[in-house]
């Protein structure tokens, strides 16, 4: 390559007007490595000759290279690259799919969609860009788009094992357990290292009730993937339905996760920027990924609405993943400057953020269920720390002071020991706002029909032996039921 250079640079001292000495010139940057040296090269050739069709194309492929390099670093230069690709190259498949991932990961899913769209156009057969149309479609809530964009990139590629991976956690989460059941064990079978299967088999068989299989798949996903998140967190959540688990041990095994997580997460703060001031308002955060139609929001509703604005200040910082009319409401609730999307944005930002807004006390909504920001609170941004509402059992952070609850779901005599000292609100811990409009309640049916009839809206993982020991006392003990 260098004597290669050496002869086309003098070609080119003898010609500086001929447009293919420029263009080999950027084919040689472009080989050692040299990609906007290349670009120059390409764009000067361009320019020289403009018919010519070879120039501009190793120009537009070129551009795509430097943008795939640029992209981790500065996401909208790579997006300068691939667009002017396209006016190179406007049928360029391979270009709008990376115009798709880059404004996919800025979360501008609408433009992301638009170029997947334009990639299938001109290539039908890139089975990549359908599964991202469904990963987007997904996180819109369009299962029925989403299944369908799986499908097609099947047809593309039947051994996909991403896309089969993710058709069966479309599946898992309408419902249709069989379904589910059948693509995730072909993925399984495709690509048996592939970690992220595990831990979705493991919420596949949490969801039938399953739990002895269920921590078996969280604990072989930990095993292939052992710095991944979720699967160590499900299996945390798993263990507070084994009726056969001690406390003693239920415990150890968060604070376990604790320890190795805050040893990844980074050292926390250990100073804060809010005032020592006793007579002003304390700045109450709240940080959570369920500010929309949630269980967790009707029940931080009435916190949100009854604070006293005399005595504190509230600011949200949501890490929702979609948004509807409950996170529009809940946006209503704080000053505008108070809401704070933190979707995507990596602890320590997060925790910058939370820290310069001189937040006195935090309070995270989640525990270990999805889309939790633990992260956040390991890096203690707060001088005060609280856990709440979204899991009714220990984080296991030493970065947690507090965790709210009450004398039944937390009996004083309890064995079960917590990272965080126990706050025992007098009567019931939680306070339900039910949506609105509420429909009408019916006629009690036992007046019509002369018996009690019991039902159940929990999930399967929740009714353990004991429990349906003690309906069947109940339905026992209550004549005719």
């Amino acid at each position: 390559l260098g004597r290669g250079l050496e002869h086309t640079e003098r070609a080119y001292a003898l010609e500086p007007r001929s447009g293919e000495a420029m263009a080999n010139l950027g084919s040689i940057h472009r080989a050692r490595g040299d990609l906007e040296t290349a670009v120059r090269w390409y764009r000067a050739a361009v320019r020289a000759a403009p018919n010519n069709e070879a120039a501009a194309s190793s120009l537009a492929l070129c551009l795509v290279t430097l943008g795939l390099a640029v992209k981790l670093k500065d996401p909208k230069a790579a997006i300068k690259h691939f667009l002017e690709s396209l006016t190179h190259s406007p049928t360029n498949a391979n270009a709008y799919h990376n115009l798709g991932v880059a404004y996919a990961e800025m979360h501008k899913h609408d433009k992301a969609l638009i170029n997947y769209n334009l990639t299938v156009h001109f290539d039908p057969r890139c089975a990549e860009a359908y599964n991202n149309m469904g990963i987007l479609y997904k996180e819109q809530g369009n299962w029925d788009k989403a299944i369908k964009s799986y499908h097609m990139a099947l047809q593309c590629n039947p051994r996909f094992a991403q896309a089969l991976n993710n058709l069966g956690v479309a599946y898992t989460t309408i419902g249709r357990l069989t379904e589910a059941l059948e693509y995730l064990s072909r993925a399984a079978v495709v690509a048996p290292n592939y970690a992220e299967v595990y831990n979705n088999l493991g919420w596949l068989f949490w969801d039938h009730g399953d739990l002895a299989q269920a921590l078996r798949m969280y604990e072989r996903c930990i095993e292939l993937s052992p710095s991944s998140k979720n699967p160590s967190q499900n299996r945390l959540l798993a263990l507070n339905y084994l009726h056969d688990v001690s406390p003693e041990r239920v415990c150890l095994a968060h604070t376990a996760w604790a320890e190795r997580f805050c040893h990844e997460a980074g050292l926390p703060f250990t100073d804060w920027l809010v005032e020592p001031v006793v007579k002003r308002k304390l700045r109450i955060g709240y940080i959570s990924p369920d500010f929309f139609h949630h269980s967790v929001s009707f029940f931080c509703h009435a916190l949100f609405q009854f604070h006293d604005r005399e005595q504190f200040e509230i600011h949200l910082y949501s890490n929702a993943t979609r948004e509807d009319e409950k996170t529009e409401l809940f946006k209503s609730m704080v000053a505008p400057e108070h809401w704070k999307k933190v979707v995507g944005r990596s602890a320590v930002e997060v925790a910058n953020m939370i820290r310069e807004d001189r937040i006195d006390i935090l309070v995270e909504l989640a525990g270990h269920t999805a889309n939790n920001r633990l992260d956040v609170i390991a890096l203690k941004p707060a001088p005060v720390q609280i856990t709440y509402i979204g899991y009714n059992n220990t984080t296991g952070l030493g970065a947690v002071d507090y965790r709210i609850t009450d004398a039944i779901v937390d009996p004083p005599d309890q064995k079960q020991p917590f990272s965080e000292e126990l706050v025992r609100l007098p009567g019931c811990f939680l306070c339900y706002t039910p949506p609105s409009p509420i429909p009408d309640v019916d006629p009690l049916p036992a007046l019509k029909k002369g018996f009690v009839t019991f039902g159940s809206f929990s999930c399967l993982a929740k009714i353990s032996e004991p429990c349906c020991a003690l309906w069947a006392r109940v339905l026992r003990e209550v004549p005719n039921s």
